[in-house]
Protein backbone atom coordinates (compact mmCIF):
# COMPACT_ATOMS: atom_id res chain seq x y z
CA UNK A 1 0.00 0.00 0.00
CA UNK A 2 2.94 2.43 1.03
CA UNK A 3 5.73 2.80 -0.86
CA UNK A 4 7.68 4.08 1.86
CA UNK A 5 6.83 5.40 5.50
CA UNK A 6 9.21 8.34 7.34
CA UNK A 7 8.68 8.32 11.36
CA UNK A 8 9.75 11.06 13.65
CA UNK A 9 9.46 10.87 17.29
CA UNK A 10 9.65 14.17 19.65
CA UNK A 11 8.06 15.64 22.41
CA UNK A 12 4.78 17.15 22.80
CA UNK A 13 2.01 18.09 20.54
CA UNK A 14 3.07 21.19 19.48
CA UNK A 15 6.26 20.31 18.43
CA UNK A 16 4.86 17.23 16.47
CA UNK A 17 3.09 19.91 14.55
CA UNK A 18 5.92 21.79 13.68
CA UNK A 19 8.16 18.52 12.39
CA UNK A 20 4.87 17.80 10.85
CA UNK A 21 4.77 21.57 8.77
CA UNK A 22 9.02 21.10 8.40
CA UNK A 23 7.55 17.38 6.62
CA UNK A 24 4.88 18.56 4.14
CA UNK A 25 6.86 21.27 3.16
CA UNK A 26 9.64 20.25 2.16
CA UNK A 27 8.63 17.30 0.00
CA UNK A 28 5.84 15.52 -1.55
CA UNK A 29 4.75 13.54 1.61
CA UNK A 30 1.32 12.74 3.41
CA UNK A 31 0.42 12.75 6.77
CA UNK A 32 -0.74 9.75 8.20
CA UNK A 33 -1.13 9.40 11.52
CA UNK A 34 0.46 10.14 15.02
CA UNK A 35 1.13 8.32 18.09
CA UNK A 36 0.92 9.69 21.37
CA UNK A 37 3.17 7.77 24.25
CA UNK A 38 3.92 8.10 28.03
CA UNK A 39 5.57 11.26 29.21
CA UNK A 40 4.96 13.16 26.18
CA UNK A 41 6.34 10.99 23.27
CA UNK A 42 4.82 11.94 19.82
CA UNK A 43 5.74 9.88 16.66
CA UNK A 44 4.59 11.21 13.44
CA UNK A 45 4.08 9.26 10.24
CA UNK A 46 4.16 10.28 6.76
CA UNK A 47 3.92 8.76 3.27
CA UNK A 48 5.10 8.97 -0.21
CA UNK A 49 7.48 7.43 -2.50
CA UNK A 50 10.79 6.45 -0.98
CA UNK A 51 12.92 9.80 -2.72
CA UNK A 52 10.20 11.89 -1.23
CA UNK A 53 10.51 10.45 1.81
CA UNK A 54 13.95 10.40 2.63
CA UNK A 55 14.25 14.03 1.24
CA UNK A 56 11.75 14.87 4.14
CA UNK A 57 13.11 13.09 7.11
CA UNK A 58 16.97 14.38 6.13
CA UNK A 59 15.28 17.89 5.99
CA UNK A 60 14.08 17.45 9.53
CA UNK A 61 17.29 15.52 10.78
CA UNK A 62 19.83 18.50 9.14
CA UNK A 63 17.75 21.77 10.21
CA UNK A 64 15.21 20.34 12.88
CA UNK A 65 12.56 22.68 13.85
CA UNK A 66 12.29 21.25 17.73
CA UNK A 67 14.07 19.10 19.71
CA UNK A 68 13.91 15.54 17.83
CA UNK A 69 14.46 11.99 19.50
CA UNK A 70 14.69 9.57 16.32
CA UNK A 71 13.98 9.47 12.89
CA UNK A 72 13.40 6.17 10.33
CA UNK A 73 12.41 5.85 6.83
CA UNK A 74 11.07 2.42 5.99
CA UNK A 75 11.00 1.55 2.26
CA UNK A 76 8.49 -1.17 1.16
CA UNK A 77 6.87 -1.37 4.59
CA UNK A 78 6.03 -4.79 5.88
CA UNK A 79 1.56 -5.70 6.11
CA UNK A 80 2.18 -5.66 9.16
CA UNK A 81 4.15 -2.74 10.09
CA UNK A 82 1.13 -0.85 7.69
CA UNK A 83 -1.19 -2.50 10.23
CA UNK A 84 0.56 -1.02 13.33
CA UNK A 85 0.29 2.48 11.33
CA UNK A 86 -3.66 2.12 10.31
CA UNK A 87 -4.26 1.17 13.94
CA UNK A 88 -2.84 4.80 14.91
CA UNK A 89 -4.39 6.79 11.97
CA UNK A 90 -6.95 9.50 13.19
Amino acid sequence: MFQALGLVETLGSANAILVVDKLVKTADVTYEAKNTKCGGHVTVFVSGDVAAVTEAIEAVEQNPPCEVLATAVISNPSEEAECLLLLNKK
